[in-house]
């Protein structure tokens, strides 16, 4: 297998390959919004441990959406430009466009096509097994919901505003959305409790403090720059509703949590509910996908890994391999 995967994204970059008949996952925390310098950091670093094997560069990309670029066009091309001038600038480099694969010439004449079309790649892989299935993508920062019907997508919508209005996008993730994005009060000793329109704490917090979130899925900082522990989460989180974190208060932060952990499965359950019915089979994917399984278990769905439906048998992987569906898709495209 000669193709490397790759999702450049806002803030992560993630790459996948296969190596010894192994799948090899990597992501890295880039911060694009702070300049293209960050990118090209990444990607020295990503190329320093890429097998001599690896000819072919698959990419995908989200990163054009952040606020350095004036428009996505002007994003996809300087990410492309960046890649190009660091990884390759020969045929062996593809960009997934929403007609699948195409080179950087055909790419600079459609941008939008290649704009944020990374839950297309991972859909499309999905959607080869020729099931009928909802295809659930949590990540860090966003959900991807598709439903897949006799092997063929059914989209309401491709560009992310169309995404958005039709529910197939649902901007919340379990690492960087603001806890007062996915809830507007809290439930804080009995009673409901409105929360700062602040960026204190985000989910990440969250799911620390209940133990949900794995370490390999931690990445970025914290809105304070203080240690990734449970107390300093719970600390971050008691701000939302001036308070001051005491140790005596502990399980009353669980509580709170815990009904912040609720109020996000419900946000994606409302939009799974409309592509899904009784017998459906729930396909999850996503460094958040752990609340897709706790969601289809509550509707009494079938749940299934994204791995089961792309890796081909023989090839070995990382329990980490659905963190980054779309760089995977691509290895197999």
């Amino acid at each position: 297998m000669k193709n490397a995967g790759w999702d450049i994204g806002g803030a992560h970059v993630k790459l996948a390959y296969v190596e010894n008949n192994r799948l090899c996952v990597q992501q890295w925390d880039c911060p694009l919004w702070k300049g293209l310098d960050e990118l090209v950091t990444i990607l020295q670093i990503a190329l320093k441990n890429m097998p001599n094997h690896v000819s072919n560069h698959h990419v995908t990309m989200t990163g054009e959406l952040v606020d350095i670029f004036t428009s996505r066009d002007h994003g996809v091309k300087e990410i492309m430009r960046i890649f190009l001038e660091q990884v390759s600038s020969d045929n062996r480099v593809n960009f997934f466009s929403r007609d699948g694969l195409v080179n950087h010439e055909q790419a600079l004449l459609n941008t939008a096509s290649i704009a944020s079309a990374n839950w297309l790649a991972s859909g499309r892989c999905v959607s080869k097994k020729n099931e009928s299935a909802i295809f659930v993508d949590v990540g860090s920062t966003t959900t991807d919901v598709l439903s897949i019907k006799d092997g063929l997508l059914r989209l309401n919508g491709l560009s992310d505003f169309e995404r958005l209005r039709s529910g197939e996008l649902v901007y919340t993730g379990v690492v960087r959305s603001c806890v007062n994005t996915v809830c507007q009060k809290i439930l804080y000793k009995g009673d409901l409790i409105p929360l700062m329109a602040e960026y204190f704490s985000i989910t990440a917090d969250v799911y620390r403090i209940l133990d949900w979130l794995p370490a390999h899925a931690d990445y970025g900082n914290t809105m304070d720059g203080q240690p990734k522990d449970k107390t300093s989460s719970m600390r971050r989180l008691a701000r939302m509703i001036g308070e001051d974190y005491r140790e005596q208060d502990q399980q009353e932060w669980v509580c709170v949590a815990q009904y912040i952990a609720e109020q996000q499965m419900n946000m994606v359950k409302n939009s799974l509910v409309n592509f899904c019915d009784d017998k459906s089979i729930i396909v999850g994917a996503g460094v958040g996908r752990f609340l897709i399984e706790k969601i289809a278990n509550s509707m009494s769905l079938d749940y299934r890994d994204f791995t089961q439906y792309v890796i081909p048998q023989g090839i070995d992987y990382q329990a980490n391999a659905s963190d980054c569906a779309p760089a995977v898709a691509l290895v197999f495209e």
